[in-house]
């Protein structure tokens, strides 16, 4: 009788642990290289929790833009900011901002999902390698969390004329609600043991900075594998020299790239993994370096 008894009281205590488990609304880490102010974080994190989601914030104090995956290495106790029970904004890169979270104040309570943005202007060809708002996503997806990296463009038109990006400010909001929709896309029948994206993986979306009714549709894109630079340098009298930005970089882009269906106005999708091996090729790497002068010799 004890025994049933032990049994049943066991069962329904799984089974509580279980209903518990699954009502618990997803958790959401936000990160960002625009900084813990920027429009593109602040509103997505309202409009998640406004949805029942466990939304949780750790961001640079200032704009980190381009840094890529740069992390800083605290040898002394530093200060940072709350600017809510679950916002922390400090001083760091967009890696320490994630590293802060993952490996400090969410440790006991990790994220279902990073999201890493919404970024002020595109992340496309070559400014995927320098993006930090990339490459706290990509960190992510190395520690083994799904993990989305958002962006908005440019206009193409405002860039041709050098009249800065107005439309990117303008249509900010609507690339906020497409992501928030993505995560209730998401969410429907997601679970907490359950792998929310492919395990090991990630994406990188950005959204044209155009009304919806001109956007397109969505295409899935591989990220430029030779993109042309985006600035060049110009030696000067004097040892100095000057940052030149590239002109293709403000002309319309019509390839069969990245950036070329984001200007074509596509939202486009660029699925990534944190997995930096080129296994297929070490057979042509073992042809060019089988040298005695490479091969030690000791027994």
């Amino acid at each position: 009788m004890k025994t049933k008894l032990a049994l049943s009281l066991l069962v329904l205590a799984i089974s509580a642990s279980t209903k518990a488990a699954a009502e618990r609304p997803m958790r959401i880490l936000l990160v960002n290289d625009d900084s813990c102010e920027a429009y593109g974080i602040v509103a997505l994190g309202e409009k998640l929790t406004k949805k029942g989601f466990d939304v949780w914030i750790s961001a640079p104090a200032n704009n980190q833009s381009g840094i890529g995956s740069a992390i800083t290495m605290q040898k002394k106790p530093f200060e940072y900011r709350q600017r809510g029970e679950k916002s922390y904004c400090f001083s760091g890169t967009p890696a320490d901002a994630l590293d802060f979270a993952l490996l400090g104040v969410m440790k006991e309570t990790p994220p279902d999902l990073v999201i890493s943005g919404i970024n002020n202007g595109p992340n496309t060809g070559v400014a995927q390698v320098n993006s930090g708002t990339v490459g706290a996503a990509v960190r992510a997806i190395r520690y083994g969390y799904p993990a989305i990296a958002a962006s908005i463009g440019w206009n193409t038109d405002e860039l041709a004329k050098f009249s800065g990006s107005p439309s990117t400010e303008k249509y900010w909001p609507d690339s906020v609600d497409y992501v928030v929709n993505m995560v209730t896309v998401l969410a429907k029948n997601w679970h907490p043991r359950q792998e929310l994206l492919p395990k090991g993986t990630g994406l990188i979306i950005n959204y044209p900075a155009y009304p919806k009714s001109e956007i397109k549709g969505v295409k899935y894109i591989e990220n430029e594998v030779f993109p042309y630079p985006q600035h060049f340098y110009e030696l000067l009298p004097g040892n100095k020299a000057v940052q030149v930005v590239n002109p293709d970089v403000s002309k319309p882009d019509t390839r069969d790239t990245d950036t070329g269906w984001l200007h074509k106005r596509y939202i486009t999708y660029t699925i990534i993994d944190g997995d930096w091996n080129a296994h297929q090729f070490e057979s042509e790497y073992k042809k060019r370096l089988n040298d005695p002068v490479l091969l030690p010799t000791a027994k």
